[in-house]
């Protein structure tokens, strides 16, 4: 037979914390803000729920700082800048395309690879090349290619085309979620 809930609360809350509320043993395991967010405070579930019904979190701010938080609010609390005047504002934000100061990956290559051949597969992230392999594609592989090779997978695994056969369901969840990543990354597109 289960103790009651109040009584496996006091005597968890004789190894923990007591709630904060006077005149209440049962355990604080439920955190309330202090007000000007100093801290917190430890109330059981009746008691922090009335507490934080009774919280107004403006409280002891000024009309101003309080103008202030819903202007911030609005942004997420994030630092913002007026448009070409933030940290890539000006001359930072061409930085990047100048070819004095960035010569991309090619600049470290020591082999005698033409650097056309490399370059055909860089824009492709790591999750597009592992998609691309589920496929058993090569990471090279034109939209075309790509659609061909996901309708035949799709219809070569799926259970319906195997007589009810569930065996190649696995390989068959693996295709349609490689499809469904380059279907968002838009090399599907022909």
């Amino acid at each position: 037979m289960k103790p009651p809930a109040d009584e496996t609360s006091r005597a968890r809350a004789k190894r923990t914390r007591v709630c904060e509320e006077p005149g209440c043993d049962l355990e604080g395991s439920h955190p309330a803000p202090r007000p000007g967010g100093r801290g917190r405070h430890w109330f059981c579930e009746a008691h922090a729920a009335a507490y934080n019904r009774s919280f107004n979190f403006f409280e002891g701010m000024t009309e101003a700082e309080a103008a202030a938080f819903l202007r911030a609010e609005q942004y997420g609390h994030k630092r913002t800048w007026r448009m070409g005047a933030g940290p890539l504002g000006g001359r930072k934000a061409t930085d990047p395309h100048d070819p004095r100061r960035w010569a991309g990956r090619s600049f470290f290559d020591m082999d005698d690879t033409p650097a056309g051949e490399e370059r055909l597969h860089t824009h492709r992230s790591s999750l597009q090349i592992r998609a691309l392999r589920e496929l058993d594609l090569e990471t090279d592989a034109t939209p075309a290619q790509i659609r061909a090779r996901y309708a035949e997978y799709v219809r070569r695994f799926h259970p319906d085309s195997n007589k009810g056969d569930r065996s190649s369901e696995h390989k068959l969840d693996r295709v349609l979620r490689a499809g469904k990543l380059l279907k968002a990354s838009g090399l599907m597109k022909g």
